[in-house]
C-alpha cells in the first residue's frame, strides 16, 4: 500500500512524537512534577478577541493578527493547567496576536481543566480532588491529540508560514517535543514542569527558556542543569530569571504586585522578540 504524502506525513509525525515520548521516560527528571503550586495564582480581567474553532477534533482558541504582512506567522500555544479557554491564556494569545502572528491554543483537556476545580479566587473547590490523577489522565488525552492537532494546524497555514511554539508549565513538555523537530522556527517555554534530559538533548530549535526565582517544580539547581544540558550539546537558546517571583508569573501574576506585573509582561515581550527573530 502506498500513503498520500498527507497521510504520510501524519504518520510520521506520529512516529516522531511517540519515539520523543519513550525517550522522555527513560531519561532523568529536569523540571518535577506537577504540584498545587500549577494551580494556584490570580485571574486577570479584560476583553478578549479570540473565537473558538475545531481542528482535528480539538476546540481551539483562535485569535488572528491586527495586522501581518509578507510570510504568515503562526504561534502554537500549549497552555498551562488551566487550559487556552481560561481568561489569563486567551488575554496573553490576544497580545501575541497583536504582535501580528496567528495564535492557537489546543484544548487539550477536554472542557476538564484545572478551572473546573477551583473557585473564582482559584481556590480548590474540593479538598480532596486528586491532581496527580487528573494530570495523568490530561496527560493521556494530550498526548493523542497534540500530533494530529499540530499537522492540521500546518495544513491550515501552509508550509510557508512561519511555526513557533510556547508552552507554559504542563504545555512545555509538548514545545519542546515539537521543538526537537523541523514543525517549528523557534521554541519557548515559561516555568515548565514534567521536562526531562532528553528534552533538552533532542531539542533542534532555538528555546527561550523564562523562568521564575522560586520556583519548586523548576528550582534553581535544575535550571542550572538544563542550561548544562544546552550548553555541552551546543544548542541555541536564551536564559531569563526573574527574581521575586514564582511559579507562573507568566500567565497568573498578582495584579497589586508591580515586580510580578513587570516580569510577566516583559516574559511576553521576550517570547515575540524570541519569535521575530526567527520569523522575520
Amino acid at each position: 500500500m502506498v500513503l498520500s504524502s498527507r497521510a504520510a506525513f501524519g504518520f510520521i509525525s506520529v512516529l516522531s512524537w511517540i519515539s520523543l515520548a519513550l525517550a522522555a521516560l527513560s531519561s532523568p527528571s529536569v523540571a518535577g512534577a506537577l504540584t498545587k503550586n500549577c494551580t494556584k495564582g490570580w485571574r486577570h480581567s479584560g476583553t478578549t478577541t479570540g473565537k473558538n474553532v475545531t481542528i482535528a477534533g480539538v476546540s481551539t482558541y483562535l485569535v488572528e493578527p491586527t495586522h501581518h504582512s509578507g510570510t504568515k506567522k503562526v504561534i502554537l500555544f500549549y497552555s498551562d493547567v488551566f487550559g487556552s479557554f481560561f481568561i489569563n491564556n486567551q488575554l496573553l494569545q490576544d497580545y501575541f496576536a497583536s504582535q501580528g502572528y496567528y495564535v492557537l491554543g489546543p484544548d487539550y483537556f477536554f472542557g476538564d481543566s484545572i478551572g473546573l476545580h477551583v473557585d473564582k479566587d482559584l481556590q480548590p473547590i474540593d479538598p480532596n480532588f486528586n491532581l496527580t490523577a487528573w494530570v495523568e489522565k490530561s496527560r493521556r488525552q494530550a498526548a493523542q491529540a497534540v500530533p494530529p492537532w499540530n499537522q492540521a494546524v500546518r495544513e491550515r497555514y501552509g508550509k510557508n508560514a512561519k511555526y513557533n511554539a510556547v508552552g507554559y508549565c504542563f504545555g512545555a513538555m509538548y514545545a519542546m517535543n515539537i521543538g526537537a523537530t523541523d514543525d517549528v522556527v523557534a521554541t519557548a517555554f515559561a516555568h515548565p514542569a514534567e521536562l526531562t534530559e532528553s528534552h533538552f538533548t533532542s531539542l533542534t530549535k532555538p528555546l527561550l527558556m523564562s523562568c521564575s526565582e522560586i520556583d519548586q517544580t523548576f528550582p534553581t539547581a535544575d535550571r542550572n542543569r538544563a542550561v548544562d544540558l544546552l550548553t555541552e550539546n551546543k544548542k541555541m537558546y536564551h536564559y531569563q530569571v526573574f527574581s521575586g517571583v514564582v511559579h507562573g508569573f507568566a500567565t497568573r501574576s498578582n495584579p497589586n504586585d508591580s515586580n510580578a506585573v513587570w516580569a510577566m509582561h516583559h516574559s511576553a515581550r521576550s517570547v515575540v522578540g524570541w519569535f521575530d527573530r526567527f520569523s522575520d
